[in-house]
Formats: C-alpha cells, structure tokens, sequence
C-alpha cells in the first residue's frame, strides 16, 4: 500500500492524517513541507494520526520527531493518536514512547488539550 496523507485543520489544531507504508525520504518530503507551513501559519498544536498507516522507518519518525520539537519549541504540542501494535513497538524500541504523548483517538487528544490549556 503506498504512502497517503492529509493534512486538514479542526478546532485551531492541524490534524496529520498518514496511511500506507511510509519508508522512502521521497515521499516524506511533500508532507515535511505541508506540515513546515502549517507551522508558519500558527498552529501550535498538531494531532498527527497515524491509525491508517501500516508501517514506518526512521523517515516517518523523524517527521513526528520534527513536528514534535517545532510545535513545543513554539509553545505548543503535538499529540500522536492511532498507533498501531507494530509501530507501537518502534515507538517502544527507540524509546520515542516516552518522549511523545500518545493518545488512542482524535478526541482524546483533543481532551489533552483542553486540559493541558486549563492548567
């Protein structure tokens, strides 16, 4: 299954869909540069939902790991939701588990923001 994406706006926060398999720095490019403008646009919160997306290398974690530094070097956060069993394990792995917040769905992150901003 190829690697697919969209990036789409709710509720001030963009919301990173990625499905497939994303393992070549060629098809990271389009979607590091999309998600680059949404940062220039303002968005500090980003959701990035990953519950399409069938597998991932290095290329794919170092475009959270980016999004992730950029949004709280900005103030805000980033919030990856949908994770697989097998990239679960990566995550585990390269101990990036505890360095992201992870959530199951959209609406629980979104429920993280709001409670994060309260504090």
């Amino acid at each position: 299954m190829a690697f697919t994406y969209r990036l789409t706006e709710r509720e001030n926060t963009a919301v990173l869909t990625m499905g497939g398999k994303l393992v070549d720095k060629a098809e990271a490019t389009e979607v590091s540069a999309d998600t680059e403008e949404a940062l220039r646009k303002g968005f500090g919160r980003f959701i990035v939902d990953l519950s399409d997306l069938e597998y991932m290398n290095s290329t794919g974690l170092n475009i959270l790991i980016n999004v992730m530094n950029k949004t709280r070097n900005n103030g805000g956060d980033a919030v990856i939701v949908g994770v697989k069993p097998r990239i679960r394990s990566l995550f585990s792995v390269t101990k990036l588990d505890t360095v992201f917040t992870m959530k199951s769905g959209v609406d629980e992150a979104f429920t993280h923001f709001e409670q994060t901003a309260k504090k």
